[in-house]
C-alpha cells in the first residue's frame, strides 16, 4: 500500500511540475528562475543518457507542444502517458480496491512498465549506436 502511495505522489509531483516549468530555447524556467537541469553523464562525457531530454519532453507536453516533445526524446509522449495512467491506477488500488487489485490490471501495468523500460533501453542504443558509426 505504501509502494502504491510513493508511485502516486512520485507521479502527480513530475506531472505537476512538467505544467509548472516553461521551456524558452531549450532552456527549463521555473517563475522567470532558470532551472538547473544537468545530465551527469552528458556533462563529463558529452554522451546523453537514456533519459536525456524527458523533462523537457513532458513540460512540452504538458504544455500542448507533441511534436517538440518529440524532438527532446522520441519517447517522451509515451512515457508522459504512462505517467498520467499511473494516476487513476494507484488511485484504483488505494481507494476503491485496497485489499487485492485485480490481477489483469495489475499485469497490463506490469507488462506496460516492462515494455516502455526496454524501449528507452533499445532507443539509447539506437542513439549510442549512431555516436559509434
Amino acid at each position: 500500500m505504501v509502494f502504491h502511495i510513493i508511485i502516486l505522489f512520485l507521479c502527480a509531483a513530475i506531472l505537476t511540475g512538467s505544467l509548472l516549468l516553461q521551456i524558452s530555447e531549450g532552456e527549463l524556467y521555473l517563475f522567470g528562475f532558470k532551472w538547473p537541469h544537468r545530465c551527469s553523464l552528458y556533462e563529463f562525457f558529452g554522451i546523453k543518457c537514456a533519459l536525456c531530454g524527458l523533462t523537457r519532453s513532458f513540460c512540452s507536453l504538458a504544455h500542448g507542444n507533441f511534436r517538440q516533445a518529440l524532438r527532446f526524446h522520441t519517447l517522451g509522449p509515451l512515457i508522459f502517458a504512462f505517467t498520467c495512467f499511473q494516476i487513476p491506477y494507484r488511485i484504483y488500488a488505494l481507494v476503491i480496491h485496497p485489499k487485492r487489485m485485480n490481477r489483469k490490471l495489475k499485469k497490463i501495468n506490469l507488462s506496460l512498465t516492462v515494455t516502455i523500460s526496454i524501449l528507452i533501453f533499445v532507443n539509447w542504443l539506437v542513439y549510442l549506436g549512431g555516436l559509434i558509426l
